[in-house]
């Protein structure tokens, strides 16, 4: 997946699987936009990672246990969010502020364009 198709996707089923499969090392199971996601025993649908403040926290904490540092931006018309580490910084700007966390973890451990 390039960078401009993650900065492209949607808060939703599909970034949140592919949250739990970058992120969280869960294994992508079923098909479509109702993939499952478990630990190849036991599946179930993913986490409303890209949709929720709950999800939101759980990337943030994920991100800072592998040691990158995270800075939230909220705006009156949206939010940027940055991940760094090494030197390296990704950010991503939506309205949404979940939104934006995600995407900016999944330029980040993908290695998108840097800022």
């Amino acid at each position: 997946m390039t960078e401009q198709e993650i900065r492209n996707m949607q808060p939703g089923p599909d970034m949140d699987i592919l949250l739990e499969v970058e992120l969280f090392g869960k294994i992508r199971g079923g098909v479509g936009r109702n993939g499952l996601v478990g630990d190849g025993r036991y599946y179930s649908y993913p986490r409303l990672l890209s949709r929720s403040w709950e999800g939101a926290g759980l990337i943030v904490e994920e991100m800072r246990r592998r040691g990158w540092n995270v800075a939230i931006l909220t705006r009156a018309d949206g939010c940027g969010v940055g991940f760094a580490k090494d030197g390296q910084q990704y950010v991503a700007d939506s309205t949404s502020a979940m939104h934006a966390v995600a995407m900016a973890a999944l330029l980040a451990l993908r290695g998108g364009e840097q800022r």
